[in-house]
């Protein structure tokens, strides 16, 4: 659940073209693209992408979609993550799904956190271990109970 190495974070893909909301400019609107957001402004709306910075100076509003998540700035609304990093400055507010998480100190959180759902091979994995328990656990109350 936590992270104990920083370099998830800084793993980048080769091709990804960068968009930033520069300082000064206010945004409304949806963002859907393969690369990385990098926003020091403000916007309000929805973003679906590889990777979403939002800066030091940066404050957003919505809802984000993405692989990974940098908050340094401030953030609102609702977020399903693969891998969030709240900086010490940063902080978020809302609901939360995510994989992997890694909060800084000074880095604050208000709302609600969960685990996003596991790949459907671990669920298969962990039910095929419960099923074998009770398997091996009814075996025994019959061979018990003759």
């Amino acid at each position: 659940m936590f992270l104990k190495s920083k370099n998830i974070f800084n793993e980048k893909k080769n091709s990804s073209s960068l968009s930033i909301i520069a300082q000064g400019i206010d945004f409304v609107g949806e963002i859907v693209t393969e690369g990385n957001i990098h926003i020091d402004g403000n916007m309000k709306g929805a973003i679906k992408a590889h990777e979403v910075v939002i800066g030091p100076e940066g404050d957003f509003e919505g809802e984000i979609n993405s692989d990974y998540l940098i908050v340094s700035g401030k953030s609102k609304g609702k977020y399903v993550v693969k891998n969030i990093h709240i900086k010490k400055e940063g902080f978020i507010q809302g609901k939360a799904k995510y994989e992997l998480i890694v909060v800084d100190a000074g880095g604050k959180i208000q709302g609600e956190l969960g685990i996003a759902k596991q790949a459907k091979a671990t669920k298969n994995i962990h039910k095929e271990n419960n099923n074998t328990t009770s398997n091996s656990t009814s075996n025994s109350n019959q061979k018990t109970n003759s």
